[in-house]
């Protein structure tokens, strides 16, 4: 026998020992989660949740002839500036408002205290329609270092034609 014809019996061979080892292995049971041994389970798994703001003030501010000028909206948090995020909704279009626009004191029992002053003039620049429209303002809590986001807490600031009527709710 020739040694070319000999390597193609041996691959052979092989071949099929390997697939007759695959067909004969048993199969990998499916399991969500599976604890087989009671002796070493004292561990309380806790899952951590960002907590939520809290929205204590949402104040509109117009000028002499009742046309709008601004909003401030305030919230309490247990995160310093850096843990915080405001964004406006208006339709589809949301834009985040800029650190440098929301001031924070404290901690005071634990809890800072976060403001935020909208302009007409911020506002028309983030979402473009102001007048006559509705935008949500949602605070949030980040995590820093994470990706983690708390639930938002919202408020509807609502505007009527020629910035008259504005409302906060």
């Amino acid at each position: 026998m020739n040694e070319r014809r000999q390597r193609r019996i041996l691959a052979g061979v092989v071949g099929v020992t390997m697939l007759v080892g695959v067909g004969v292995a048993p199969t990998a049971q499916t399991t969500d989660a599976a604890f087989t041994d009671p002796e070493y389970a004292r561990t309380t798994i806790t899952a951590f949740q960002v907590p939520a703001p809290t929205i204590i003030a949402c104040a509109i501010t117009n000028n002499g002839l009742g046309v709008f000028q601004s909003v401030r909206l305030d919230w309490t948090s247990p995160y310093p500036a850096t843990g915080v995020r405001l964004t406006l909704t208006q339709g589809a279009t949301t834009a985040v408002v800029p650190a440098a626009n929301i001031s924070t004191t404290g901690p005071a029992a634990g809890l800072y205290t976060h403001t935020a002053i909208l302009t007409r003039g911020l506002l028309s620049s983030l979402i473009s329609n102001l007048l006559g429209s509705t935008t949500t303002m949602t605070a949030t809590n980040l995590l820093v270092g994470t990706t983690w986001v708390s639930a938002g807490s919202s408020r509807q600031l609502s505007i009527a034609l020629l910035g008259l009527n504005a409302s906060c709710t």
